[in-house]
């Protein structure tokens, strides 16, 4: 498996199929996706991409450090699911993100991505939201472990 910066465009199909499949695939072209500092990483396997994953230097409105980053539209394709594609977009993000400063990542995680970014050091804020469409929601935050900073929300 390789992990590579990718363009918005690209990520789109999968999106569209694994996150969001009951609503038109134009769902599936979030806001910020060409913000300036937004960067989009594929996974391949001999040069297919079979997941995704975003990356918005976006400040959440509950969270109160300056420097922050939000992961949105983390996608596998359904038969890669349980085989490290998610992990391995995840850590090859964060990477990128704590080397550009940032001191806390954020998310809006389903229900039943939860466990997964717990795995990962990411702690539950709040008490579960309904995004309409789409379905129930946690807060997720992982503070950067390179800098002491205070976890505000």
């Amino acid at each position: 498996m390789e992990i590579k910066q990718i363009s918005a465009e690209e990520t789109q199909d999968i999106r569209h199929r694994v996150l969001r499949p009951e609503q038109p695939e134009s769902n599936a072209i979030y806001p910020n996706d060409d913000l300036e500092g937004t960067f989009h990483l594929g996974a391949f396997e001999n040069d297919v991409l079979l997941g995704v994953a975003s990356f918005y230097p976006e400040k959440s409105a509950v969270i109160m450090n300056h420097a922050q980053y939000r992961i949105r539209g983390v996608a596998t394709e359904r038969r890669m699911r349980l085989k490290g594609l998610g992990t391995a977009l995840l850590a090859e993000g964060e990477a990128k993100i704590w080397a550009r400063g940032a001191e806390i990542i954020w998310c809006n995680a389903r229900i039943v991505a939860v466990g997964f970014y717990e795995k990962h050091g990411y702690r539950k804020v709040g008490k579960s939201f309904v995004i309409p469409g789409i379905g129930e929601h946690y807060l997720m935050t992982k503070p950067n472990p390179n800098k002491t900073v205070d976890q505000d929300c």
